[in-house]
């Protein structure tokens, strides 16, 4: 009795840890829809052997999606792939680098049988067309029956040009070992499985005027399979070049809690003004069902044929103001939203003004510069050139600042202001006239007027007191560029036409009196 016992649960041992054959029938096919959950946890993906345990019941899941196998009459790729294929899997978008642009709507498509599972060829949509690379030969994948030291290789390649763009082309090989079986344990349950590990050496090239610019997508994808689960128990996918893990994928039931934080987009920009287009790029993880935005407050439109169920729409803000944009997302069975809070900011364009408190100091003198921008700006920055002389006693980066010139001269003074719109600058050149104490001009008194000024080839004096008067007009570094006696007190016209253009003062002496103007001559 005893040995009939013993020999039933050696039986019942052996069964339960029997090794197990992948069929066909054991695999996606068109119109399944698969639900797996991510992580980004860490655990030992490469051990592996007969009779192995593998326990990955501690993983924490991260996201979580359902995979669809579509038909290629539910594809944009039926004409190249109709024939030919069982199901397409939707890809994520691709760059073509030199080329420009983005390939989008990106689907593998794979054929399915008896004897195997083999990848025939992508499709992508580019400029608006959709295209497809048609395998061959094709990339067997998975060949049936899979059982522990099932080994097979081959080679894949196809090319799809792009009149005047290019080509894209895409070719490698791949060596396929089943090189464990056992059970394995995760969030999802345990099962009995065997592990597939594929080695993919795959370069994607673009053809460029000739030139080839290849792009390596080289990896290592571990698999484990369980009959009649369709997706897998486990995959694990490196990149063979940097050893990184690039994606980790298990099948899985509904959590809730996989798809918090889900829902993420991004703004071309953050800030402009009334007019502006800007693109809201969705970021979600996964493949949305819906998309649906929500701005607040109402004042804007939608352009380019984009709607708020658009996944990238483009918004033309109508009024000034902070928007705060939503974005509610749907999946298989799940939903989740993003809120960001006075996300956009629309503001009047900057105009950049400025004034100061003296245009003609003196060495060392404080000159307090004072913004006027309109526009509501937010930063500002003051250039003052040339630099040499020039101390900032405040900075420059400040709404008011204060400044001393320690060297004589013609300054230029530039202010940039900033707010969410754009920037504005103002530049007036030889703003600032530094001149040496002993010649800083005095307060007017009514000795004589001068006209016009600013002026070109002549100046006016006229005399307001009889009495010989003399005048004498002083260049920027205080020297005597010219003297004349006056004697009429009516109008007295002065040649100027031979003197550089540029900042002067004139100066009347008379009767004890002297009177300084500054003048101009352009």
């Amino acid at each position: 009795m005893k040995i009939k016992l013993l020999s039933v649960f050696v039986l019942l041992s052996s069964v339960s840890m029997a090794q197990i054959s992948i069929l066909n029938a054991d695999m996606p096919q068109a119109n399944d829809n698969l639900r797996y959950s991510t992580t980004a946890s860490t655990f030992d993906y490469t051990s592996t052997g007969a009779n192995y345990t593998w326990d990955f019941s501690s993983i924490k899941v991260q996201n979580q999606d359902v995979q669809k196998y579509f038909s290629p009459l539910q594809t944009p790729y039926l004409l190249q792939f109709l024939s030919n294929a069982s199901y397409g899997i939707p890809q994520s978008n691709q760059g073509l680098g030199p080329i420009g642009g983005v390939a989008s709507n990106v689907y593998m498509f794979y054929k399915t049988s008896s004897a195997a599972q083999i990848i025939v060829g992508r499709g992508a949509t580019i400029q608006s067309l959709p295209l497809g690379i048609v395998y061959a030969p094709k990339d067997t994948v998975f060949k049936y029956p899979l059982t522990f030291g099932s080994t097979y290789s081959g080679s894949f390649s196809g090319e799809q040009s792009l009149a005047t763009l290019g080509t894209l082309k895409q070719a490698g090989t791949r060596s396929t070992t089943v090189d464990g079986w056992g059970k394995i344990t995760t969030p999802y349950g345990t099962f009995d499985c065997i592990r597939v590990k594929s080695i993919v050496d795959e370069t994607d090239s673009i053809i460029f005027n000739g030139f080839g610019i290849p792009l390596p997508n080289s990896k290592i994808e571990y698999t484990w399979l369980a009959k009649t689960e369709k997706y897998p128990i486990m995959e694990v996918v490196v990149n063979s070049l940097t050893s990184a893990v690039t994606s980790i994928k298990y099948k899985d039931i509904y959590r809730p809690e996989a798809y918090v934080n889900n829902a993420n987009f991004s703004a071309n920009k953050v800030g402009g003004k009334i007019g502006d287009t800007i693109t809201l790029s969705n970021k979600s993880f996964g493949i949305p069902k819906t998309f649906n935005w929500t701005i607040t407050p109402g004042t804007y439109v939608f352009a380019a044929g984009s709607s708020a169920t658009s996944e990238n729409p483009k918004v033309i803000f109508t009024a000034t103001g902070k928007y705060s944009v939503k974005l509610s997302l749907t999946y298989e069975g799940a939903a989740d939203d993003t809120l960001r809070t006075d996300y956009i900011t629309i503001s009047e364009p900057v105009v950049a003004k400025f004034a100061c408190s003296n245009v003609m100091p003196a060495i060392n003198e404080t000159v307090y510069f004072t913004d006027s921008s309109t526009g509501n700006p937010t930063s500002w920055k003051w250039a003052i050139t040339p630099t040499t002389g020039v101390i900032y006693l405040s900075g420059n980066i400040a709404q008011n600042i204060q400044v001393q010139f320690t060297q004589k001269g013609n300054y230029s003074v530039q202010l940039t202001a900033t707010n969410a719109s754009g920037n504005n600058i103002v530049k007036k050149d030889n703003y600032i006239q530094v001149w040496p104490t002993s010649i800083k001009p005095v307060e007017p008194v009514a000795l004589a007027k001068f006209f016009p000024n600013p002026a070109k080839n002549f100046v006016s004096v006229e005399l307001s007191q009889s009495g010989i008067a003399e005048l004498t007009i002083y260049n920027i570094l205080g020297q005597t560029v010219l003297h004349k006696t006056l004697e009429n007190t009516s109008q007295n016209q002065i040649n100027t036409e031979d003197l550089p253009r540029g900042m002067y003062v004139i100066e009347i002496k008379q009767n004890k009196q002297k009177l300084s103007e500054r003048l101009i001559l352009e």
